[in-house]
């Protein structure tokens, strides 16, 4: 491969790349080419890996190209705040649903542009949301491999990748995931995602058709992620504080707090899919 060829992404990796971006741990699946365009190396809570992104770097901007960038529930609302959008115009301007093959859950991507693969948030000079950019931005090359599926709380394997057109492996600076992480404002984001992160390693090994409560289910995990704001009528415009107590602490919080909402959303989620949570009943529906 010519120095020309190594400055741009293969597209025939770009979906792999995705899959390590979407916690997918099942590396040894990847076709032999791949693993050598890739390179994922494991790290441990000690190991330093070498890394630099700057506009001096002869790549840079090409990461940003012909990606599935998985956008978090926190990812849409720093975004929406950023730009001034509601949560219909986000998902309509920039978004394009898609389901993980795992679980069947509808997730967010972000939505390139279809002549230049370009992000939409991407310009020469660089990223032009950089403050509020994706986890899955912050985080690169670093990606978090899950390997234990049953289990919503195991702390995920660290992973770098070394892609063939990125230079950034030659830019001085050694770094441990932690402090690559803490230095692209990543750390802060694992909590504020914990819920949603746990329905999908959990709903991960759960195979079989769909029925209509679970399909019902799986849409209203979309929607607290995506759009809050649906979610917020569903609890409020339905039957469900009939069927549900909330303390009135709780309620005041979700009336009009989308994190608080969100986190809300999750843990009832997790235990309306999954069985493992109390969900209170009131007394009419005893």
């Amino acid at each position: 491969m010519s120095n020309a060829d190594k400055s741009k992404p293969d597209p025939d990796h770009l979906h792999e790349r995705a899959r390590l971006n979407m916690l997918d741990e099942e590396l040894h699946a990847m076709p032999a080419e791949l693993l050598e365009l890739l390179h994922p190396t494991k790290l441990g809570a000690d190991d330093r890996f070498q890394f630099g992104c700057h506009p001096g770097v002869s790549c840079f901007n090409e990461c940003c190209k012909n990606i599935e960038i998985v956008l978090t529930p926190y990812d849409m609302v720093r975004l929406r705040n950023r730009l001034e959008v509601d949560a219909e115009t986000f998902l309509h301007d920039y978004a394009t649903p898609m389901t993980l093959p795992k679980g069947k859950l509808p997730i967010v991507i972000i939505r390139m542009d279809p002549e230049s693969g370009r992000c939409p948030f991407n310009s020469d000079a660089g990223c032009s949301v950089y403050s509020d950019r994706p986890a899955a931005c912050r985080n690169y090359p670093v990606c978090m491999a899950l390997t234990h599926k049953d289990d919503a709380h195991s702390k995920p394997e660290s992973v770098v990748i070394h892609e063939t057109f990125c230079q950034g492996h030659q830019e001085p600076g050694q770094w441990t995931v932690a402090e690559w992480r803490k230095d692209q404002g990543a750390d802060g984001y694992d909590a504020r995602n914990q819920g949603w992160m746990d329905i999908i390693v959990r709903r991960r090994g759960q195979e079989g058709e769909l029925s209509s409560g679970l399909q019902g289910l799986l849409e209203l995990f979309f929607t607290a992620g995506a759009n809050p704001a649906e979610f917020r009528k569903f609890v409020f415009q339905s039957s469900f504080l009939s069927r549900y107590q909330l303390d009135p602490d709780t309620e005041a919080r979700i009336r009009h707090n989308d994190e608080a909402l969100m986190e809300f959303a999750f843990q009832w989620l997790n235990g309306a899919l999954f069985g493992d949570q109390e969900q209170p009943e009131s007394e009419g529906d005893a």
